[in-house]
């Protein structure tokens, strides 16, 4: 019955049957019993289970261990896998395996590679598909990019480089990384591919911001090989056609696969309900409707309906998207939790604070108004509304504030000219055990620059590497450098900027901000080191020969000026529009 139940995918029942046995489970009982608690998640019942089966001898079995060895490690606990592991007394493939792959999941990379080395090396095992697939996918979720080429080359020594499985898996990890040239060449190489490996390539294609690729390798697939398009080949496809617009394409698609009476996909809400998405965004609303009325699978879906108010949003009628909530209730479908975090952004962007509060009413009654991610979007609707009291009142409501929560009110304060606030808030914030982010830092760096709080700035630069280990980027550094400028305070600015890391020094941004200080100051020592590196950097850019002459024009050194100006001539800048320099007086 144990087996049955698991068989058939359902291991809560098989649990229940193990905590009712009269009789005392054996080693089969054990394995079976963990096995199902491994699938349900059920990781504290499974450890109660595995402490009564070790206690009587079982853990050493190989059936029972490599059960104990896949719990421990499905629930992160590598180190509870690995004493069973060092426990058994004999060990196939499979646990082997089960514990690179436990590794490999929870990020433990170098463990994962020595454990595979020594399985290569033990006596009577070898490395499985299954090993290098774990293998592979744990540095494609968890590893540096630049170890993509090591587990390459790891697979090819090992003799899996044939493997459609190993290869789709490589496919993966490299889409993963954004290592599209690597990608195509392995996929260009592979002699055998399934639907597996034609679905990773496109949907990595599209992933990593070649739709039109995308397009072309669909189009190849669909004319030369003999794989039939699946569900996620199609649902890549119809994304792709949604970035590029291609309308005739997601009309061919529809036609030959989704409305089609022949296809296995006929009016799969999926792919319906991408296509709806579609040609919401691209403008055509009365395709969208009419797939959405017009096919019984998605006319009462929540996420199709979701799916055309997002898409009405992307295209730029936000009116047209919040009328769909509002006739979405009418005719008896009930928003969920998406619908409302993609209406509240609109109604922020009209902006509009009856509908808000509309919004807000109807996010009470059905109940969703503790949950976490609405609560930080009706912050930043109240905020973008302008209603401040109200955007405090829902951050005060969050019992358990998280980084966005605590980020979106400071952003509330900046845009509402409140810049002591938002830096009193962060204060508070770091008195939690929240910690501030990137983009939290540069919110309150913003709200310093734009009200002049230049002290508080570079404090919080200083705060961001000392306290939090966070380098600052070219962002951060920016808004203190212009709030330096804006006060005058030009060579600290060039300090700070000179002082930073190598490669913020090559960033046009900061040098240009300096020179334009430069040039309304009429420093002429900074202005000249300012435009020495933006005229190395971006030797074409006319408006930096322009500030520059400027700054000479100003400190009547004309000479100089006309200097600049032959030097812009001699670099192929033929003039240079709205030079001071040229003009009378």
């Amino acid at each position: 019955m144990l087996r049955g139940y698991l068989a058939h995918g359902l291991p809560q029942l098989a649990i229940e049957l193990f905590q009712g046995m009269a009789c005392p489970p054996d080693h089969h009982t054990y394995h079976l019993a963990v096995t199902a608690c491994a699938r349900a998640s059920e990781f504290d019942l499974g450890r109660r289970i595995g402490g009564e089966a070790a206690g009587k001898g079982f853990a050493s079995d190989l059936l029972v261990g490599t059960a104990l060895v896949v719990m421990y490690s499905e629930a992160g606990d590598t180190e509870a896998a690995r004493v069973v592991f060092d426990g058994m007394r004999h060990r196939d493939d499979v646990v082997w395996t089960a514990l690179i792959a436990g590794y490999a999941r929870a990020g433990q990379l170098d463990q994962a590679l020595r454990l595979f080395q020594k399985m290569r090396s033990a006596d009577g095992v070898s490395p499985t598909e299954s090993t290098l697939v774990s293998l592979v996918s744990g540095f494609a979720s968890s590893g540096s990019w630049k170890a993509h080429n090591m587990m390459h080359a790891l697979v090819i020594r090992s003799g899996f480089h044939l493997s459609v499985f190993v290869c789709n898996a490589l496919l993966e990890m490299y889409a993963e990384f954004g290592c599209l040239s690597e990608a195509v060449m392995l996929f260009r190489q592979m002699e055998a591919k399934d639907s597996i490996t034609w679905s990773t390539m496109i949907g990595g294609l599209v992933r990593n911001g070649r739709p039109d690729s995308a397009l072309k390798v669909f189009r190849w697939m669909v004319a030369n090989s003999t794989v039939l398009p699946t569900r996620s080949i199609l649902l890549n496809v119809i994304v792709a056609c949604t970035e590029l617009g291609d309308l005739e394409e997601g009309k061919w698609i529809e036609q030959s696969y989704v409305v089609a009476n022949s296809s296995e996909f006929n009016r799969d809400p999926s792919l319906v309900t991408a296509l709806i998405y579609m040609y919401a965004k691209c403008g055509q609303l009365d395709c969208s409707i009419g797939l959405l009325h017009g096919v019984e699978q998605v006319r009462n879906d929540v996420v199709a309906w979701n799916a055309l108010v997002k898409g009405c949003a992307v295209f730029g009628q936000v009116q047209k998207a919040i009328g769909f909530t509002v006739e979405m209730q009418r005719v008896g479908i009930h928003p969920d939790a998406i619908t409302f975090l993609e209406i509240l952004p609109m109604i922020s962007s009209i902006p509009s604070l009856k509908k808000g509060m509309e919004a807000h009413g109807q996010i009470i009654l059905r109940g969703f108004q503790n949950k976490r991610t609405i609560a930080n979007s009706l912050i930043s609707m109240y905020g973008g509304c302008g209603s401040l009291r109200h955007s405090v009142d829902a951050f005060s409501g969050i019992v358990d504030k998280d980084v966005i929560s605590w980020t979106t009110m400071i952003q509330v304060y900046a845009w509402n000219g409140h810049a002591a606030d938002a830096v009193k808030l962060f204060e508070l914030m770091k008195e939690t055990e929240v910690k501030p982010n990137r983009y939290t830092f540069l919110t309150v760096l913003s709200a310093c620059r734009n009200t002049g709080l230049v002290e508080e700035g570079m404090d919080l630069l200083k705060c961001m590497e000392e306290q939090y280990g966070l380098e600052p980027d070219v962002e951060h550094i920016s808004c203190v450098v212009d709030m330096l400028c804006r006060i005058g305070r030009l060579t600290d600015a060039y300090d700070l900027i000179k002082n930073t890391i190598s490669e913020h020094l090559d960033n046009t941004v900061l040098w240009g901000i300096l020179l334009s200080a430069s040039r309304s100051y009429g420093n002429l020592v900074i202005g000249e080191a300012a435009a020495r590196h933006l005229l190395s950097l971006d030797p074409e850019n006319r408006a930096n020969y322009k500030m520059l002459a400027d700054i000479y024009v100003s400190l009547g050194r004309r000479d100089s000026a006309d200097d600049i100006l032959r030097l812009s001539l001699s670099r192929g800048l033929n003039s240079i529009t709205g030079c001071s320099w040229t003009e009378g007086g």
